[in-house]
Formats: C-alpha cells, sequence, structure tokens
C-alpha cells in the first residue's frame, strides 16, 4: 500500500514519513502498487510539500543573507549607480524582497505546471511508442511521489557555483533514473520501450515549444532591433 493514501490509520506524520522512505530506497516495489481508484489531489498535496520547503527556505536565505550578499557583489559600481539614481540601494533591496515573495507566490503554480508539463510528455510520449497501460491520473499520481527529488534544489541557495552544479546534476540524475523506473513498473513494459516513449516525448515536447517560442524569440529581436534603430547615436565629444 501507500503509506500517505492509508494517513487516517496510519496518522500525518507516520504516513509522510513511511511514503518517502519507501518511495525511495523500493522505488520499484512503489511506482508498481500505485492503485487506479485513488484520489489526485491526496498526491498532489504531497509532492507540494516538497517545493513549499525548498521555496521556503529560499525565501528565508533571501531575507537573512540575500541582501548583504547583493551589496557586496554591486559594491564597486554603487557610486555609479548612486549617481543615476539617488536611491539605488533602497530600491534595489525593495526589488530583492519582492522578488523573494514573488517567488515564494508562485511556488503552487509553478509546481503544478512542471508536473503537468512532465505527465503530458510522458502520455504523449508512451502513447506514442504503444506502451500506455494506465491513465493519465495515475501517472500524474506517481511523478507527484517523485516530488522529493526537489530538496536538492536547496544546496543552489547559497548561489555558489559549485553546489549550484551538484544540484543540477543530482536534480536530474535522480530525476531521469526515477523517471524512468515509474514508466517502466507502472507501465510494465522495458527499459528499450521506456526510452523510445522519452524520445517520443521530448521530441513532441520540442515542436510545441518552437511552434510557441520561436514566433516569440523573432518578435523581441525585431523590438530590440527597432528600439535600436530609432535611438540617435550621440557623436563623442
Amino acid at each position: 500500500m501507500i503509506p500517505w493514501e492509508h494517513r487516517r490509520e496510519l496518522g500525518l506524520w507516520r504516513a509522510f514519513r513511511d511514503t518517502v522512505v519507501l518511495s525511495v530506497r523500493e522505488p520499484r516495489r512503489f511506482y508498481g502498487v500505485v492503485p487506479e481508484e485513488r484520489s489526485v489531489w491526496s498526491a498532489l498535496a504531497y509532492g507540494l510539500v516538497f517545493d513549499l520547503v525548498v521555496s521556503l527556505l529560499g525565501f528565508a536565505y533571501t531575507k537573512v543573507f540575500g541582501g548583504a550578499e547583493l551589496e557586496r557583489s554591486i559594491a564597486p559600481m554603487m557610486p555609479q549607480l548612486r549617481e543615476l539614481v539617488p536611491k539605488a540601494p533602497e530600491l534595489i533591496a525593495t526589488l530583492l524582497s519582492a522578488s523573494a515573495i514573488g517567488s515564494l507566490v508562485v511556488t503552487p503554480l509553478s509546481y503544478f505546471f512542471n508536473l503537468l508539463t512532465t505527465t503530458i510528455m510522458t502520455w504523449i510520449g508512451l502513447r506514442l511508442a504503444r506502451g500506455l497501460h494506465t491513465s493519465f491520473g495515475r501517472l500524474l499520481r506517481m511523478f507527484a511521489y517523485a516530488s522529493w527529488i526537489q530538496v536538492f534544489g536547496l544546496l543552489a541557495l547559497t548561489g555558489d557555483i559549485f553546489l549550484s552544479s551538484i544540484s543540477f546534476v543530482l536534480v536530474v540524475g535522480f530525476g531521469s533514473y526515477y523517471w524512468l523506473v515509474i514508466v517502466r513498473e507502472s507501465q510494465r513494459i522495458d527499459t528499450g520501450r521506456a526510452m523510445t516513449a522519452s524520445l517520443y516525448g521530448c521530441l513532441v515536447t520540442l515542436a510545441f515549444g518552437c511552434v510557441l517560442g520561436v514566433p516569440l524569440v523573432l518578435g523581441a529581436a525585431w523590438l530590440l532591433w527597432s528600439m535600436f534603430q530609432s535611438t540617435p547615436i550621440l557623436p563623442s565629444p
């Protein structure tokens, strides 16, 4: 059974803890038994916890250390900034605080967007590879149960290049591994069919991204070119 889906009997904390331990230590067993009939909302709430933890810690770090780190980084340019904008330090502090609050507020939206994107890509890939044997809702629930991988993002909070690189590698590496386990175990297909589904899904996502993204990029480039052309170039004194 999935402990989180029996939290009334087990208790909230024990169900959460046992679900994390089981999904991390025994992923093949865990993702091979996720039932069809359960509601998707409990799994979504479970996965959202990890994104909220990362966002809250990131918000706290920004509020405590972010201002001082930003001041140190822009200290050499501060005299020039003060000449252009007398209240530059106050404005920068306000923007930093607003950015941290905005990032925290949009966490649920970014969580659902990323989860839906991954599930849709996988569902389309499995359909094209003729390896889909479960519902869209079940796939969505299983990817929600793998959201604990986002905890590796805590390593990037400090902005250190080395730790950020490690964070990226861990998220991508564990994400790829658990994606493969989820697809293979839930659909009862072999690794080759799962990789084929991944390739199909990536190609469809790339094509969709090009359809939406290329016009936006061309429009932005045209706007920048128009602004550059309309800006008079002053002769040097």
